[in-house]
């Protein structure tokens, strides 16, 4: 009986159109809808026992439900173990929003028409630009700068980050301490920024840090230090690059790209 229940019968038994009952299903931001509309949207739905399958979602929302993602490739062991804590959160937060995650490696960067809009994390500005001539669905920098008003991006604000970390130490020097990145335009950005920075490539450079004022963007490099004896030596200052709050930035702009909406800021600091 569940199976014959359909978006017309969640519609009519709430009194709205199918439009609506998609709208809702499909959490769509960018429509208004009261809360009393959508809380009886839901409570048919729930009544019904109505499961919307992902190909009839697809029909009437003309998406895929489902976002592409490009890592840089042949990275050290701490940037991919930075890379998978980064598909891991991503994966859940999307999940939530009722979409899927794909991965896709360096051997899929030609047209890749499975997913309504595809993510680039931390990748070099050459190889955003080589995936996005050959594609024409929606391309979001995620942590790189790319200097481009025809994408968004995503990316920290070191500058606020700069302002905590003067706060926390008093105004004493530090250093900024990251796993390596292939976006110069983000090292060139940072280095305007911070005073000291380096950039970590194995555990051994770590031990160089000991009794000294370090702040740390990445959850690796975060958990590392805490587990290290020198951490007690540390002042240490964390801020999560990877956070809900830049997710929800990066699907508010997802939504807008597959909006067609036009940018009127394409660098976005969170």
């Amino acid at each position: 009986m569940n199976n014959k229940v359909t978006i017309k019968d969640v519609a009519k038994e709430a009194g709205v159109s199918v439009a609506t009952v998609s709208y809702v299903i499909n959490n769509r931001t960018d429509m208004r809808i009261s809360d009393n509309t959508r809380k009886k949207v839901l409570q048919v739905i729930n009544l019904l026992n109505y499961t919307p399958n992902q190909s009839a979602q697809a029909l009437v929302t003309n998406r895929n439900r489902t976002i592409a993602l490009y890592l840089t490739p042949n990275v050290s062991v701490l940037k991919r173990a930075e890379q998978m804590y980064l598909i891991d959160s991503l994966s859940a937060f999307l999940h939530q929003k009722g979409y899927d995650l794909i991965y896709l490696t360096d051997s899929h960067t030609e047209k890749y028409d499975n997913a309504d809009a595809i993510i680039g994390y931390d990748i070099s500005s050459k190889y955003f630009h080589q995936i996005g001539d050959r594609n024409f669905i929606p391309f979001l920098a995620l942590d790189c700068m790319i200097n481009d008003p025809l994408f968004y991006e995503v990316n920290s604000n070191y500058e606020q980050v700069s302002l905590k970390a003067d706060a926390f130490f008093h105004n004493q020097a530090y250093t900024l301490l990251m796993l390596d990145t292939p976006n110069e335009e983000k090292k060139a950005y940072i280095r305007r920024i911070f005073p000291d920075v380096c950039y970590i490539k194995n555990v051994a450079r770590l031990a160089e840090f000991a009794e000294k004022n370090v702040v740390l963007l990445d959850q690796t490099l975060y958990e590392l230090l805490c587990a290290s004896p020198i951490a007690k030596s540390n002042q240490l200052l964390y801020v999560p690059a990877i956070s809900s709050q830049k997710f929800d930035v990066l699907f508010s702009c997802i939504e807008h790209a597959l909006l067609r909406t036009p940018l009127e800021q394409h660098m976005i600091l969170v």
